[in-house]
């Protein structure tokens, strides 16, 4: 019977227990001083809510579906998450995806590729203004150094026209 009624309180008690649990949530990065190497981003269309894919084409990066919400967004699973890393020259970012680190690939064509070993033509200088659009430029000798948005892919061209934003990945603890 004392086992009965131990279990029956520890039963009655469970609504009360409290659980934490992470949730992450992506917002809108504002101001480039915020970004530091190891945070993780997503680079997307500042106007359109896509964000880059994990497809790596022949010369490019697809476009993943994101939900925008105010300065936060929620995910797909084909969204390319990335972590940012030390450039090897200063006040610039590597791009690492898993397997290697973006680049802009060429001084003719529109290309954004990926190479296991960082460069110039793969460490970024990030600008933001205040509405969140950032200018990604590579600092290489490849002249179309822009990462940009445009018809459904993101591409290194050689204007500057900044169409993107990056989210910053923060964690919030709930309790439930």
């Amino acid at each position: 019977m004392k086992r009965f009624l131990s279990l029956l309180v520890v039963l009655l008690m469970l609504p009360s227990v409290s659980a934490l649990r992470g949730e992450t949530t992506w917002n809108l990065v504002t101001d480039a001083s915020t970004l530091t190497v190891g945070d993780q981003i997503i680079i997307a269309s500042s106007q359109k809510d896509y964000a880059m894919s994990t497809t790596q084409n022949t010369n490019n990066r697809g476009q993943a579906e994101i939900v925008k919400t105010d300065d936060q967004c929620t995910l797909t699973a084909d969204v390319q998450i990335i972590t940012l890393e030390k450039g090897t020259l200063p006040n610039t970012f590597a791009l690492f995806v898993g397997d290697g680190y973006l680049y802009a690939a060429s001084s003719t064509n529109n290309y954004l590729k990926t190479q296991t070993e960082v460069d110039a033509n793969g460490s970024f200088v990030i600008d933001i203004d205040e509405d969140g659009v950032a200018t990604m430029m590579a600092q290489g000798e490849n002249t179309h150094n822009n990462l940009r948005y445009y018809s459904g892919l993101f591409s290194c061209y050689a204007n500057t026209e900044g169409n993107v934003c990056l989210y910053k990945k923060t964690g919030i603890v709930n309790h439930t």
